[in-house]
């Protein structure tokens, strides 16, 4: 199950309180019951993506604010970061900054995979959140890493473009454009930052080397703890979303990723009430709704790792009930 840290859902709620609606009455509303079912032996208590997908929906509806995630986003502080916020603080500059972002996001929400790359002058922070992310869930994730970089380095500081998946409106476009101070482009492949990579060597006000290196091994030990508490699905749905294309991707390379058999793997995703072949298909119709209508279907296919289009047509067919090229024609919405 996706979780995230207790104290960013809180963050949340304490936002709501300011804006006038009781935490009480949101949780009730809702349904919210997991602080009654928290174990004590856990690192810290986590919270179901289930439950923040159902808070920041809550909140979208009941303040009729479509961009609910962006001024939630805005209101970020590293403290709700938890261990995470403090060793970004302590961090040199923004290069060490997305180096600790990259190994341990985990520890405050495991609900996506953070990637990083560079292109010659232009660098790219992307994230591939997991496919039952709502819109705000993404508004806010990518809204609070720019918000705490600039509360770190300049507030005036810009990122080149910021791509989101989500057709956001033209009215909309434009709010998210004028707090980001650059270029948002919709309906994109990815959501991603991009900026100069000049950026990465700029130093941070509140470089403290000492107290990173300690917070450092902190990180280590929970993301060790954590990751031993981890079911095997979701290890292997972050396997499956860092990988570029999902050609060649079966049981057996998954299994020697992971350094387990095969039927060791299976064993245990029988437990948890899967299989591999559920959590590949999972994964090709989340990057399936990122591909229509960008590439050519045969393109399609080979990325999601099918053996040729007609075998990528088939499954389209099983899981929709149409066909691809019905879909492009008739602009039906998945």
């Amino acid at each position: 199950m996706s979780t995230l840290a207790d104290h960013y859902f809180s963050s949340s709620l304490d936002y709501l309180e300011t804006l006038g609606l009781n935490s009480q009455v949101v949780l009730s509303a809702i349904n919210f019951n997991e602080y009654n079912n928290k174990q004590a032996q856990q690192l810290a208590p986590r919270i179901s993506l289930t439950s923040y997908n159902a808070l920041l929906d809550y909140a979208q509806h009941t303040l009729n604010e479509p961009l609910f995630g962006f001024k939630l986003g805005q209101q970020i502080r590293t403290a709700d970061f938890g261990v995470l916020g403090y060793l970004i603080e302590s961090s040199n500059n923004l290069a060490s900054a997305i180096a600790a972002l990259l190994n341990y996001d985990s520890l405050v929400a495991d609900i996506g995979k953070a990637q990083f790359e560079q292109q010659d002058d232009i660098a790219v922070i992307r994230w591939l959140p997991h496919p039952s992310c709502n819109p705000q869930v993404i508004l806010r994730n990518m809204t609070a890493w720019v918000c705490v970089i600039r509360q770190l380095l300049n507030s005036q500081l810009s990122p080149s473009t910021i791509y989101f998946t989500q057709p956001w409106s033209h009215t909309e476009k434009k709010s998210l454009a004028n707090w980001f101070h650059c270029p948002i482009e919709t309906n994109a492949q990815y959501n991603q930052i991009e900026f100069p990579s000049s950026y990465l060597a700029l130093p941070f006000k509140t470089d403290n080397t000492q107290i990173n290196l300690v917070l450092k091994q902190i990180s280590e030990q929970q993301l060790s703890r954590f990751k031993s508490q981890q079911l095997l699905t979701e290890k292997i749905n972050h396997l499956l979303m860092a990988k570029n294309d999902l050609d060649d991707c079966n049981l057996i390379r998954t299994a020697s990723a992971l350094n387990m058999t095969p039927r060791t793997v299976q064993r245990h995703l029988k437990r948890e009430q899967t299989t591999f072949a559920d959590l590949l298909e999972s994964e090709r119709k989340r990057r399936l709704h990122l591909y229509i209508g960008k590439y050519a279907f045969s393109t399609i296919a080979i990325k999601l790792g099918f053996n040729d289009q007609s075998s990528f047509n088939r499954a389209f067919k099983r899981w929709y009930g149409y066909s691809p090229l019905y879909y492009l024609k008739h602009k039906l919405m998945l």
